[in-house]
């Protein structure tokens, strides 16, 4: 299975999990979910299976009865075989098994369960010629229950839940004398009825289950039976009772509940993708109390619950969960909770065939207020063809509406599927604004990288990213680092957030360091420079002293690490430039060399207040005296390894301008 591709966590717990474990139930696979608790020394406490089920012996045997008079052509009996060819494609991998018959006056087994389990039923049915006579309907359903359904040397399961499936076109041309539909409700046989052009419903209200309007299907032709598919597989899938035992569990068998999760106030929420003919649901389970989520609009093979997130707005729950086949562009639904259920109100729709558009999705309280501000949306196989881009996020705001609405697009120059996941993450700088993680598990040889972006008051998150991190550099060898990410864990308890990140069969914790300002100030003594001495008609390649100039570092942290940076230090590159914007040479560094115009050092700078004194000089001669201006730019050096990281807000420039005044008095000190 593939391993570590959830990470989610509930207070200081954190959990991880697989959608993909694979579990053997009478010669089929299933795949279901495994969620691991790990303690914070970042071992396995325990685990649960939240979608698990016993291997159940109780099957399905499905027979189709279908019509083969002379009231059909050839093309409407070949779509007879078309539909039923078709309803055992779908369900070919689960527990239900299948036999055909055709009737018309007399009725001709095409296939039982013995041939569907030696895999030769469907060569049989394309074979199978059409009768072309009349429609004795009552005596066909007689030989359906005694030799088929009830024969155990037809390959029928004394103990599986019954059902009949009657296509035909016209009504019966017998009477039921033999009371055979009181012998299918005595043994509590389903039986579905699908009438075609002239059949009349009246005529087969006793042999259809009741309620009617949930086992009778009435369509105007035969190309309707393409129509009833969908709604016929789900028929199938909700069978209910007693006997009807499969039907429900294999919705969960095959249904991979797990494959996305969230947990939220003691509530894990589980995106079921192939549940529902792969329209996929969610599932919410509380207490074991299970409660289902679906969208009665989805198309087949949508995929629903591939990505799950939570938001709240004016006190009132939301869930955002994404159906990335939907339609091939994909979909988000926006559901809101009304009372006791859950109503879609809102849908995103992605715009590039194939982009995968709601495959991953992460809701952002911003200023962490309680009020969710921004959805995250990932279309990690969104292709830009110019750039060889691949992946992209969507970034919408919560309105106070409750509508989310497009703020910008954020791509990478990166092949790595960037956008496969996305994690709303602890405030990072000490700026007081949560930031967001996004994996590109693909890039760098499917080594991984993962982008961490600050969090934007106005756009949720910048448009460029402030680090990357690539999963070669944190240990060779890791795989797909970056295709999961949880950031709102501080397991060390040191007051700075932890960022747990998933790659194949790892999980990696990064640890945050403190984030400082350093505040630069220039100031100078004397407070101007005094220009009676000046002599421009002796030697004026002569210097002399300018002034001292005074530069200082405050180092101030901007998160809140609970060991502070009393003990830690900051490693700066300087420059001081003198009049950096002309050519000419007036105040230099060097008594002996005038081109000296700037100075560069690196300095260790310490909690507080650091101070540095420089001499300056200057022609004995000067004709220009307009002011001198000093600018000192600097930046961190060796930041990768340093235990304190420079703010990259930090005023690097601005604030270290000064300006030197030229005084002409006679008496200056």
């Amino acid at each position: 299975d593939h391993y570590i591709l959830l990470i989610f966590r509930s207070m200081i717990e954190v959990f991880v999990g697989s959608p993909n474990v694979v579990r053997a139930c009478h010669k089929k696979l299933y795949l279901n979910s495994v969620c691991y608790k790990i303690t914070d020394h970042i071992q396995q406490d325990s685990s649960v299976t939240p979608a698990s089920q016993g291997c159940t012996k109780k099957t399905v045997d499905l027979v189709f009865l279908f019509d083969g008079s002379g009231s059909m052509t050839e093309a409407e009996f070949n779509k007879n075989k078309d539909f039923i060819v078709d309803i055992i494609d779908s369900l070919k991998n689960t527990s239900v098994k299948f036999a055909a018959v055709q009737f018309s006056t007399y009725y001709s087994k095409v296939f039982d369960f013995n041939d569907y389990q030696a895999g030769t039923a469907l060569d049989k049915l394309h074979k199978e010629p059409p009768m072309r006579t009349l429609t004795n309907t009552h005596r066909a359903l007689r030989f359906v229950l005694e030799h088929i359904l009830e024969n155990s040397t037809a390959g029928a399961s004394a103990d599986a839940t019954k059902v009949l499936v009657l296509i035909t076109d016209g009504d019966p041309s017998d009477t039921d004398r033999h009371k055979i539909i009181e012998r299918y409700n005595s043994k509590n046989i389903i039986r579905f009825v699908i009438m075609v052009k002239a059949a009349k419903q009246d005529k087969f209200t006793h042999i259809a289950s009741q309620p009617i309007v949930k086992y009778a299907f009435k369509i105007e032709n035969y190309d309707g039976l393409t129509g009833i598919l969908e709604i016929f597989q789900k028929q199938i899938f909700e069978m209910e009772g007693s006997k009807a035992a499969l039907a429900g569990n294999m919705t969960n068998e095959m249904s991979q509940s797990g494959f996305s999760a969230v947990f939220y106030n003691d509530t894990f929420i589980l995106g079921s993708v192939t549940s529902n003919s792969w329209r996929g649901s969610l599932q919410d389970t509380q207490d074991l109390k299970k409660t289902p989520t679906e969208d009665p609009d989805l198309h087949t093979v949508s995929y629903m619950g591939d990505s799950i997130s939570v938001g709240k707005k004016k006190n009132r729950l939301l869930y955002f969960t994404g159906s990335p086949q939907f339609k091939r562009v994909g979909q988000v639904v926006l559901f809101r909770h009304d009372c006791e259920n859950w109503t879609p109100v809102q849908t995103l729709q992605g715009r590039q065939i194939g982009s995968y558009f709601g495959a991953e999705l992460c809701s952002v309280d911003i200023d962490s207020d309680g009020n969710t501000d921004f959805l995250l949306v990932g279309a990690p196989l969104f292709y830009h063809p110019q750039e060889k881009r691949e992946g992209q996020i969507y970034v919408y705001t919560l309105t106070d509406e409750m509508q989310l609405t497009i703020e910008q697009n954020v791509t990478v120059s990166s092949m790595g599927r960037f956008g496969t996941s996305i994690s709303s993450i602890a405030d990072l700088n000490g700026d007081g604004l949560r930031d967001v993680a996004v994996g590109a598990p693909l890039e760098d040889d499917n080594s991984g990288a993962v982008y961490i972006y600050l969090g934007d008051r106005r756009t949720g998150i910048r448009s460029t990213f402030s680090q990357r991190i690539m999963g070669r550099q944190i240990q060779p060898g890791l795989r797909f680092f970056g295709q999961a990410i949880d950031g709102d864990v501080d397991l060390d308890v040191d007051g700075l957030p932890d960022v747990v990140i998933g790659s194949q069969d790892t999980a990696v914790v990064l640890r945050s360091k403190p984030v400082v300002n350093v505040l630069a100030q220039l100031s100078f003594q004397p407070k101007e420079i005094r220009t009676e001495k000046m002599d421009c008609l002796g030697n004026t390649d002569e210097t002399v002293p300018m002034v001292t100039l005074t530069v200082c570092f405050e180092m101030v942290e901007t998160t809140k690490s609970k060991a502070g940076i009393e003990s830690r230090g900051i490693n700066i590159s300087y420059t001081l430039n003198m009049d950096p914007l002309r050519q000419s040479h007036r105040g230099f560094f060097s008594p002996t060399d005038g081109r000296v115009r700037n100075h560069t050092t690196t300095q260790e700078l310490r909690d507080g207040v650091t101070c540095l004194n420089y001499s300056t000089y200057m022609p004995k001669c000067v004709e220009d005296t307009s002011p001198i201006s000093i600018r000192l730019d600097f930046f961190q050096v060796d930041s990768e390894s340093a235990s304190v990281i420079l703010n990259v807000d930090s005023n690097t420039q601005a604030a270290s301008i000064a300006q030197m005044n030229w005084s002409h008095c006679s008496n200056c000190v």
